[in-house]
């Protein structure tokens, strides 16, 4: 799997901004995270719980108050991109109620093969 930051903010547009910010940097590193990825998969897959939603639960010391809707987008984007573009094989995404209270996440998607 292979998240190619300069494809992202071309295929992701009003993304670039992102790519310095702290939170874009630990997402990179998670990423690398093998168990996360497959407990994600597992999330998306079987629950249909939006990979976003599962990520800031699991990253609750990085996202532990309230995200700006721009970086909402942008994350959400993030996971776009590495279910649709960095080899996980997705195709589709359905947007579901998520309705987080932390971090006011109200809509995500899940990905679909």
């Amino acid at each position: 799997m292979k998240f190619d930051v300069e494809n992202f903010t071309k295929t992701y547009k009003g993304t670039k901004w992102y790519i310095e910010e702290n939170h874009f940097k630990e997402f990179l590193k998670d990423i690398e995270n093998e168990e996360l990825i497959k407990n994600l998969v597992f999330c998306n897959d079987y629950l249909s719980v939006p990979p976003i939603a599962a990520y800031v639960k699991y990253r609750s010391d990085l996202y532990h108050d309230k995200i700006e809707k721009k970086e909402k987008l942008v994350l959400g984007a993030c996971f776009g991109y590495l279910f649709k573009f960095a080899g996980l094989g997705y195709t589709d995404s359905k947007s579901v109620w998520v309705g987080d209270k932390t971090t006011d996440i109200k809509n995500a998607s899940y990905f679909i093969k």
